[in-house]
């Protein structure tokens, strides 16, 4: 699905095939070490954060960690969802030059009209910002899709942040089931074992916290990760453009865990076969199915 062009890591750009790389080697036996150390030795996220637990159920204003932990155990049942950062790009609309395309501007050609008319929309409620709030979409009128791609990459090498292209047909099918299945967990491979990551979409955006953060804020947990999705090129192109930002209050994740998830989720929601869309819909459909063992199996399977 996607065509991640790569990440920004300290001024060094690693591309996706190194990233691979790295996946295969490590998955064909780290991996499945942390998934027989996960069923063996569950990680103690109590005593990782107790301090920080401790700390909530004052502000709370409860006597213990129990019984914040019951109280979050009812307030979980709400399903409230996440929200993304605010606002999740506002950070950087006027980093490039006043000649870059990546610089912020009205857009108010015709073509760009017609690129935002055309694109399925989020409603209003929505707190994507709009692809003409960060580039010159009438400067890509006359380009094809490869040198877009290009030019998004560019823009974008020299900032601590993962962007993709993603063909359009895919995202056609990647966005129906985002709706339909609007929540999954990931695992994502730590030091101390296999920390769980819950991803909710809202639209042409999804972010990611971890699990734990999730049961303890719930309706406050903090996004740590943020993908935006820019259909507006859709209808003309046949490309979706992709950026994912990563919160630094608190920066708890790095550029290269932030392309792991996206891989993720790319493998679980379009692109890694029947056997990973099966864990997906049984997470939704039938939850007393879902087993996380299998789910840090399948992480393993790149494809």
């Amino acid at each position: 699905m996607y065509v991640l062009m790569g990440y920004s890591n300290s001024g060094r750009d690693i591309g996706l095939s190194h990233f691979l790389t790295e996946i295969s080697c490590i998955s064909k036996a780290r991996i499945r070490q942390l998934a027989t150390e996960a069923v063996d030795v569950k990680i103690d996220y109590e005593s990782k954060y107790a301090e920080k637990l401790r700390q909530r159920a004052l502000q709370e204003g409860v006597k213990s960690v129990e019984e914040l932990k019951a109280r979050v155990k009812t307030a979980k049942s709400s399903s409230t969802p996440l929200q993304p950062s605010n606002p999740p790009l506002a950070s950087s609309t006027n980093t490039g030059s006043t000649s870059s395309p990546t610089t912020a501007t009205s857009a108010t050609s015709p073509a760009a009209a017609q690129a935002n008319q055309s694109a399925p929309g989020a409603p209003p409620s929505s707190s994507a910002p709009a692809l003409n709030k960060i580039m010159k979409i009438e400067l890509l009128e006359n380009e094809d899709p490869e040198t877009i791609g290009k030019i998004w990459t560019e823009c974008h090498s020299t900032k601590d942040c993962i962007s993709a292209v993603i063909p359009g047909e895919t995202y056609k099918t990647f966005f129906q089931r985002s709706q339909k299945y609007p929540m999954f967990i990931v695992p994502l491979m730590q030091p101390q074992g296999v920390e769980f990551y819950l991803l909710q979409f809202s639209y042409h955006q999804c972010v990611f916290t971890s699990l734990l953060e999730y049961k303890t804020r719930v309706a406050q947990a903090r996004p740590y990760l943020t993908l935006t999705h820019y259909p507006e090129l859709l209808p003309t192109k046949g490309i979706v453009l992709m950026r994912g930002e990563l919160s630094e209050e608190p920066r708890v994740l790095s550029s290269a865990d932030a392309l792991f998830l996206a891989l993720q989720m790319q493998q679980f929601y379009v692109s890694g076969g029947e056997r990973k869309l099966k864990l997906v819909e049984a997470f939704h459909e039938r939850p007393e199915e879902f087993d996380h063992h299998v789910l840090i199996e399948e992480m393993a399977r790149v494809g």
